[in-house]
């Protein structure tokens, strides 16, 4: 009998309970080391899975809630696939690329998660052999309602001196490329200027020139929200779910979908190669898309969702994450094969330009 059947079969009889008992005495005494990100995000993560999924298999799990991704994914390569943490809880499609090609990422499929049969099929691909997207979000465009009118283009942000006047000064935020919310807002630059992801010297010349007007620049988007709530920032890119999440709870803004259109990103799991409890690692991951949690996660945290037949959502919701085949279908997700490869020239280029 394996341990999930051993799990799924126990009982409250003595009989069960005596063969149950090995396993489960080995079972509570396991720990998971999940590694997520923080602010809001870490308060709704340990609330709907990490405490349900302790509960459910009587283990404890240590939350490891420091980094971006791109920083998760720099720990794994520093450490030869050995970060410390079992789960990568939130990789982008990116990272999976590059820690999978180096063999830094365990393989997943469909007999260590069961739950993979009802992912996306249009994410399942950015997934990629390592990867269990969990969430679907995009790159909104926000705004601060009593400051400034609602924008329609990215060049209200970009170029937001034009739309606004002077008085946007020291009230935009950039956003550090460790975090892919600043590629994405990048990409956008550099098709504004008539370029795109083979052409990002647009993206450069907007950045110089907006760099005046920068009030702060942050890595991790939790780190934006103080500056959000201080009433500091009036115009920013931010995903789609943090910002639903932070409108709901009364935060003066709104946001839009400027009339050039969004990219769209999944949010991923994996395990690192050298982890230390794979086995409950799958547990985790696949618990995380059982459709129950993946329901909850979505409203508590205003994303769409990583599976395909949840048809019970809100309208509002509806409204405003990715959450329907239509939605889905009219979403585009940028090359991120190619983001990944160039990505540290990017980084690169952008530390010039901001020096």
């Amino acid at each position: 009998m394996n341990r999930r059947t051993l799990l799924k079969y126990s009982g409250g009889t003595a009989l069960t309970a005596a063969l149950a008992s090995p396993a489960t005495i080995a079972r509570a005494a396991e720990t998971l080391v999940v590694n997520s990100q923080g602010g809001e995000y870490q308060e709704i993560f340990e609330r709907v899975i990490v405490r349900p999924f302790e509960e459910k298999f009587g283990v404890t799990v240590i939350n490891d809630a420091t980094g971006s991704a791109s920083q998760d994914l720099a720990k794994i390569r520093a450490s030869g696939g050995s970060p410390g943490f079992d789960v990568a809880a939130s990789l982008t499609p990116p990272e999976i690329i590059v820690g999978g090609r180096e063999g830094l990422l365990e393989s997943l499929d469909e007999t260590k998660v069961p739950n993979l049969a009802h992912v996306w099929e249009k994410t399942r691909a950015l997934g990629g052999e390592y990867g269990a997207v969990h969430t679907v979000q995009y790159a909104s465009l926000i705004y601060n309602t009593e400051k400034v009118d609602a924008p329609t283009s990215w060049a209200d942000y970009w170029t937001s001196w034009e739309t606004y006047g002077d008085e946007v000064r020291n009230h935009l935020i950039g956003f550090n490329p460790a975090n892919l919310l600043s590629i994405f807002a990048l990409i956008h630059a550099a098709e504004l200027g008539g370029g795109g992801v083979e052409n990002m010297e647009p993206a450069w010349e907007m950045l110089a020139a907006q760099k005046p007007y920068l009030g702060v620049v942050v890595t991790g988007s939790s780190e934006a929200v103080p500056h959000f709530e201080n009433g500091q920032v009036w115009v920013s890119p931010y995903w789609s779910g943090r910002a639903a999440l932070y409108i709901d709870r009364g935060l003066p803004f709104e946001m839009v979908q400027p009339k050039e259109g969004v990219l769209g990103l999944p949010d991923v799991a994996a395990v690192p190669s050298g982890a230390q409890n794979k086995d409950l690692a799958y547990e985790f991951i696949n618990f995380r898309l059982s459709k129950e949690v993946q329901r909850e996660f979505s409203l508590a945290y205003h994303a769409g969702p990583g599976r395909n037949d949840i048809d019970d959502f809100p309208q509002e919701f509806l409204d405003r994450q990715i959450a329907s085949e239509d939605k889905m279908a009219n979403t585009i997700f940028p090359d991120l094969a190619t983001i990944g490869e160039k990505r540290r020239d990017w980084t690169l280029r952008w530390q010039e330009v901001m020096s």
